[in-house]
C-alpha cells in the first residue's frame, strides 16, 4: 500500500510518501504561509523520486490540529480534494500524538509524565498530558491546562505532574528561560523543540487504518485548539 502523509500544522511542510510503515521519500520545506505553493509541486517531486504514479496512492492522511490555522485548512483540503478524485480513504492524525510517538521513541530511563506543547499564538500554548506506560493515549481527566484548549504557558507550568519528565514540540519557544528551574528539591523537566512529522504521521495513520479498515472514509473534522477540546 503506497500511503501519502501531509504534516502542516507548523510552519514546516512536511510530505511523505510510504509503502505501508517504509518511508519511501520525505520532503521537507520551511515556508511560512506557503504550504498551498507546495503541496502540489512537492506531490509531483515525491512521486517522480519515488519512481511512483498518483494511481498508485492508496491511503492518505492529513493533520487534525491544533496549529497554524491557516496551513493546516490547506493541508486538509488537498488531501481531502485527493482523496475525493481518487476514491481512497483519508484519514486525520493529531499532532499530539505525532509527537508523543516521536518523544517516546528516545524516551530517558525512569521518566513519568510527558507533556507535548503545541504553539497555539497569541502566547499561549496547547497541551496534552502522556504517561509512558500507555504512550498511544493522552492522560485523560488532567485538567484545563492539559485539555488541548489553547492556555497561558504558566498554566501548564503550574499543572506539571511531579517527577522526572519533559516537555516537547514547538511550544517549548514560550516557555522563558529560567522558568523550570528547580523549586523545592522538584526536577526540572527536559525541554526538547522538535516539530511533528510526516514520516510518523504516516505510520500513525497506517496503524489506525490497518485496525479498523471500514471506518477508512475521509474525516473532516478539524481542532484549532480554542473552543474545542483536543485530548
Amino acid at each position: 500500500m503506497i500511503h501519502l502523509a501531509v504534516e502542516t500544522s507548523t510552519e514546516m511542510t512536511d510530505m511523505a510518501l510510504l509503502a505501508e510503515n517504509k518511508v519511501l521519500v520525505r520532503l521537507s520545506v520551511f515556508r511560512p504561509g506557503g504550504a498551498s505553493e507546495i503541496l502540489v509541486q512537492g506531490l509531483e517531486t515525491l512521486l517522480g523520486m519515488a519512481g511512483e504514479k498518483k494511481e498508485s496512492i492508496s491511503l492518505v492522511s492529513s493533520s487534525a490540529g491544533p496549529g497554524t490555522y491557516t496551513s493546516i485548512r490547506v493541508g486538509h483540503l488537498f488531501c481531502k480534494g485527493l482523496a475525493y478524485a481518487t476514491g481512497i480513504p483519508h484519514l486525520v492524525v493529531s499532532p499530539f500524538l505525532v509527537l508523543a510517538e516521536q518523544a517516546f521513541a528516545h524516551a530517558g530511563s525512569g521518566e513519568e509524565f510527558l507533556v507535548v506543547l503545541l504553539d497555539a499564538r497569541r502566547r499561549e500554548v496547547n497541551a496534552c498530558l502522556f504517561n509512558p506506560l500507555r504512550p498511544s493515549v493522552p492522560v485523560s481527566g488532567a485538567g484545563e491546562a492539559f485539555s488541548g484548549r489553547a492556555v497561558s504557558p504558566g498554566r501548564v507550568l503550574d499543572a506539571l505532574p511531579s517527577g522526572k519528565g519533559r516537555i516537547v514540540g514547538p511550544g517549548v519557544v514560550h516557555l522563558e528561560e529560567g522558568i523550570l528551574q528547580k523549586e523545592g528539591g522538584r526536577e526540572a523537566p527536559l525541554l526538547i523543540y522538535d516539530l511533528p512529522g510526516a514520516e510518523t504521521m504516516g505510520r500513525l495513520a497506517f496503524r489506525k487504518w490497518r485496525a479498523r479498515p471500514e471506518e477508512g472514509g475521509s474525516e473532516s473534522s478539524l481542532l484549532y485548539g480554542r473552543d474545542s477540546v483536543i485530548a
